[in-house]
């Protein structure tokens, strides 16, 4: 076999492998809001053609660029014209699976093989990157275009490129922006800028040379196919829609900013640590690694390069108004490489024995943390549990088979990282590393998070309800509920509507009513869901009650 058939066939191989990881739980039940709102966005594409502007079914218009909802709603309709989960969230999946043989690809080629692989199994590992392959939101695919075109501008900073090269980062930065909007030349901007500074070069001097701004011409001509008709059509409307999704949710309120979904600074720093475990866990040896100068001199451009979109991340959104947990993603391919690197480093040092220390810690920690959930139930009533908390570990307690395996393959990885530590076999340490991060991450997306879906979602309970309300009103006590109506197929207005027939509430719902109120509704029909409110319950509202 010659080395580019060789090549293609481990690409391949990869990228069947990223697949089959990522595409675990693909078929769970939607949960909440975000999610059943883009199904229903697909839906207004597929089912009544609104290409242009889609709207949901309580007629709340896409509030994002559509290239996402276009992409699913042509996987729909070329397969039967059904917009369910798997159809929704197959856009993310495949976006997901190129992106991890993206990352595979790109490292092997400018940092190194071993560094590749170790790198790719990092990302499939964590769990902020692989339970997002399986979420219909536009945060994956922008991941992807993101990372496409920012890998693509490495030649561009050294010389002026082909045009070809160019047009590709072009287009990728455009295809993001009819993604999520002009963030993605924003991301890519600051991330070069970073890049340059580390690299004590001044980036103010691009602004002199004609390739980025030939860039940023294509991007937006690309981006205007969508903006220009989208304003032209819905005219104040969706001109407001769009000030607020980009200028609106990085302002703060007091500057003209929407003030939505506000946190404090630090929380976009915390989401990254945490959703990129147990990656995180590298990163201080892997600076350490830069500041001894353990890592090798031909390695340490490729390496800040990509860490510095991390950087740019974590900067941008952290300043940013509304910071939102899907923001982290486009940090994490960065990461991934950057961890990758600390275990081939060129001499051992002190970052060398910080890792090893790191790995054998997580893999006894880890192993102490299995062990615990299975003595948690000799605790008795003595340990008390959050909601979210005890509604997992009750999935945890029903995995059986399943989950004993798991534990006896867990095991072993940690043993065979700690044996791999004694040896000092550094790619050995990272394949344990990534093998046992990559089995936390499927124990949670392959068994506990869809597993928690069926158990929460209004999916089972959607059938029994439209068998008693038929064609009267169903009701909810207030605001809307995406998921109510995404599985019941029509927009459930709140009690104010006149023609409320039927109502589905939880038992804190119930209890925010007057008692004269509750008094006047019939039970008919109870669940057996979880959920921080309690079951939801299906009454039948007297007339009496209605007025």
């Amino acid at each position: 076999m010659n080395p580019h058939a060789r090549k293609s066939a481990l690409l391949a191989g990869a990228a069947l492998f990223a697949f089959v990881v990522l595409v675990q739980g693909i078929g769970a039940p939607f949960q909440k809001d975000a999610e059943p709102q883009s199904a229903e966005w697909i839906q207004s594409i597929v089912r009544d053609g609104h290409w242009l502007i889609p709207h949901d079914a309580y007629g709340y218009t896409d509030r994002k660029p559509p290239l996402f909802y276009w992409l699913s709603a042509i996987v729909a309709k070329s397969t039967g014209a059904i917009v369910d989960e798997l159809r929704a969230r197959a856009v993310s999946v495949m976006a997901g699976t190129a992106l991890a043989v993206s990352v595979l690809a790109w490292t092997v080629a400018n940092v190194g093989v071993s560094e590749g692989w170790l790198a790719f199994l990092l990302i499939l590992g964590t769990y902020g990157f692989a339970s997002r392959a399986t979420e219909a939101l536009t945060d994956m695919l922008l991941t992807l275009l993101l990372f496409a075109a920012y890998s693509a501008i490495v030649p561009l900073l050294e010389s002026s490129g082909s045009l070809r090269r160019k047009i590709v980062v072009g287009v990728m930065l455009g295809l993001g922006i009819l993604t999520k909007g002009p963030v993605a030349i924003v991301l890519c901007a600051l991330a070069v800028a970073i890049y340059l500074l580390i690299e004590r070069r001044n980036p103010l001097t691009l602004v002199r040379e004609r390739w980025p701004w030939q860039v940023v011409a294509i991007a937006i001509v690309i981006g205007a196919v969508w903006y220009v008709p989208a304003a032209i059509v819905g005219g104040h409307k969706v001109v407001r829609i769009i000030f607020a999704e980009n200028f609106g949710h990085f302002m703060p309120a007091r500057l003209g900013g929407t003030g939505e979904s506000y946190r404090p600074f630090y929380f976009i720093g915390a989401r990254l640590l945490g959703g990129a475990f147990p990656m995180t866990l590298l990163i201080l040896p892997a600076a350490l690694a830069f500041y001894t100068g353990e890592i090798a001199a031909e390695k340490r451009r490729a390496v800040i390069y990509q860490i510095s979109m991390s950087l740019a991340v974590l900067i941008f959104f952290s300043i940013a108004s509304v910071k939102r947990d899907d923001y982290i993603l486009p940090a994490l391919p960065g990461i991934a490489i950057l961890c990758a690197s600390v275990f081939t480093l060129s001499e051992r040092g002190w970052a060398s024995k910080l890792r090893d220390a790191i790995v054998v810690a997580f893999a006894l920690g880890s192993i102490a943390v299995l062990a615990g959930l299975f003595l948690l139930p000799s605790f008795g009533t003595h340990l008390k549990l959050q909601s979210s908390d005890e509604a997992y570990y009750a999935v945890f307690q029903k995995m059986g088979v399943p989950l004993a395996l798991f534990a006896l393959g867990y095991l072993a990885l940690g043993a065979a990282s700690i044996i791999a530590v004694v040896r000092r076999q550094a790619i050995l340490i990272g394949v344990a590393f990534g093998l046992a991060a990559l089995s936390q991450s499927l124990l949670w997306t392959a068994g506990l998070r869809p597993a928690l879906a069926y158990a929460r979602s209004v999916k089972s309970f959607a059938p029994l309800v439209d068998e008693y309300v038929k064609g009267d009103q169903l009701c909810i006590p207030s605001g809307v509920n995406y998921e109510l109506s995404y599985y019941y197929g029509a927009a459930v207005p709140d009690v104010g509507n006149p023609r409320c027939a039927y109502l589905i509430a939880t038992p804190v719902e119930l209890d925010a009513m007057t008692p004269e109120y509750r008094a006047r509704l019939r039970l008919l029909a109870q669940s057996n869901l979880i959920g921080g409110g309690g079951p939801p319950a299906l009454f039948e509202i007297s007339p009496e009650a209605a007025k």
